[in-house]
């Protein structure tokens, strides 16, 4: 069992490692708790797994794009009053609830082999430990004696 927090946590950690820009990576795990409460978080994997490429605007239409980026954009325009229309390859639960408002507490049941994906895309944001990261400043440096 997971509470919303670790899943959050995870999923921004998660998000960060396959390269999405904070901002997203904050929106996508805005949303985890969501999903896991529908029993929809795989749905993040498949998001994780796409290329990070901006939609376009085109003739009041955003277009492709990662999906996250996409729903941003396509949010972000219309409560700028835009009439706009969102044309992207997006999970339906995955767009439910980016756009819900609805804040939901766990704990959840959460697939350990998905929990160690997400795990594994994290890692990617981590550095090495290595003794000249420690000389450089990393960590508690060579001594750790306090």
């Amino acid at each position: 069992m997971r509470s919303a927090n670790e899943i959050s946590s995870m999923v921004l950690k998660a998000a960060r490692g396959a390269g999405l820009p904070l901002g997203c990576a904050e929106e996508l795990a805005r949303a985890a708790p969501l999903l896991s409460s529908t029993g929809n978080l795989p749905c993040v994997l498949e998001a994780l797994g796409r290329p990070c490429e901006a939609p376009i605007l085109d003739q009041g239409v955003v277009r492709g794009g990662h999906p996250v980026q996409a729903v941003i954009a396509w949010q972000d325009l219309s409560a700028a009053g835009v009439s706009v229309k969102l044309e992207c390859n997006v999970d339906a639960a995955l767009l439910d609830a980016m756009c819900s408002p609805k804040k939901v507490v766990g704990p959840f049941e959460v697939d350990e082999s998905l929990w160690s994906t997400f795990a594994q895309y994290a890692a990617k944001m981590l550095v090495p430990e290595s003794e000249a990261s420690r000389l450089a400043g990393a960590g508690a440096g060579l001594s750790d004696n306090d």
